[in-house]
């Protein structure tokens, strides 16, 4: 059988890199593709037969990585085999020896903030269940593994299907060991050939400040594992808790403030509240509007991985007292007529 290396390792890419998706990982691959490049490209390595071939290999991994739907098809079925032997799966680019690495499914952590927590980020522990690997099987259901007999370990099998257009083969997971590639002889007692026990599992996560409602922290292999796997991850999802007191605009925050009439007109210096705690005095000018909105610059929240803060928005309303004592009304009438 032609050994063919595996195309993640070639690239020095890492499981957690293999689940990386989109963007994320073409980022990543352009990176690892060209740090390498810059090792073994021929011109620098005067003519070197090594690092040329060394080169063609990273070529051909990059190739086959970069191409979404190439990496679709090498991550389910691996290399297609040279042995003619194994022509029965080289139509589907198959390699029965190269069984693809399984993950369990990943778990979400939905995690609510406050503004104050925002503010300055904060460390916090949370109690949750999870399937972990059988410390008494290593997660493989029981012991004395023996390959399949029926996939030669890869998990997959060649099916063939009767249509109204003919004949149609298809790769699809081995029923005889539920396409693990294995079987067992023992079936181990602790989780019942499931290869998982449920554990309850305790994890201590650092919220940076300044991270935003929509946010996702991942935090590797703290996910289900699954039976002959590996453990998938858990995600942590930030919400922002509704304030009492501010309105969240980016890195902003917005305050609203009532003033009387007279406080308007005249002006005024008057408190407020500040996110860090405490209260800061402001000046009010005189003859502000309704709805004008003053800045306190540098009173909001940081941004993420940022050390500048965003300002604190004032808006300005008018307070309407809901009752007034007689002086009150003659005096809003005699301020009526002078200025009507």
């Amino acid at each position: 059988m032609v050994d063919r290396k595996n195309f993640y390792s070639i690239l020095g890419l890492t499981d957690s890199d293999k689940k990386l998706k989109g963007e994320e990982f073409s980022k990543v691959l352009k990176q690892k593709y060209r740090d390498l490049c810059k090792l073994y490209h021929p011109d620098k390595n005067q003519g070197s037969p090594e690092a040329e071939e060394k080169f063609k290999e990273i070529t051909e991994a990059y190739e086959n990585l970069s191409d979404v739907d190439k990496r679709a098809r090498y991550d389910q079925f691996g290399h297609s085999s040279g042995s003619q032997g194994n022509n029965f799966y080289n139509d589907f680019g198959f390699n029965p020896q190269e069984r693809q690495i399984r993950y369990g499914q990943n778990m979400v952590l939905n995690i609510k903030l406050t503004l104050e927590e925002i503010f300055t980020g904060v460390n916090k522990q949370y109690k949750y269940r999870r399937n972990d690997k059988c410390s008494d099987c290593d997660g493989f259901g029981g012991t004395n593994r023996r390959t399949c007999s029926v996939c030669n370990g890869s998990g997959m099998t060649l099916r063939t299907f009767s249509t109204p257009i003919g004949f149609i083969r298809q790769m699809a997971p081995c029923d005889a060991c539920d396409s693990l590639g294995f079987t067992v002889e023992n079936q181990c007692k602790t989780c019942s050939g499931s290869g998982v026990v449920s554990v309850e599992e305790t994890v201590d996560v650092t919220i940076p400040r300044g991270v935003q409602s929509g946010m996702t922290f991942v935090m590797p292999s703290k996910g289900h594992s699954i039976k002959g796997g590996e453990c998938g991850d858990l995600h942590m999802n930030i919400s922002e808790i509704t304030h009492k007191t501010f309105t969240r605009v980016r890195n902003d925050l917005k305050i609203n403030l009532k003033l009387s009439y007279p406080q308007l007109v005249l002006g005024d210096k008057v408190e407020i509240d500040t996110i860090e705690g405490g209260r800061i005095r402001i000046t009010i000018p005189e003859h502000t509007d309704v709805g004008t909105n003053l800045k306190v610059p540098a009173k909001g929240l940081y941004g993420y991985k940022e050390d500048t803060r965003g300002d604190l928005i004032v808006s300005i309303g008018i307070d309407i007292p809901n009752k007034i004592s007689e002086d009150e009304r003659e005096l809003l009438e005699k301020l009526k007529n002078a200025i009507a």
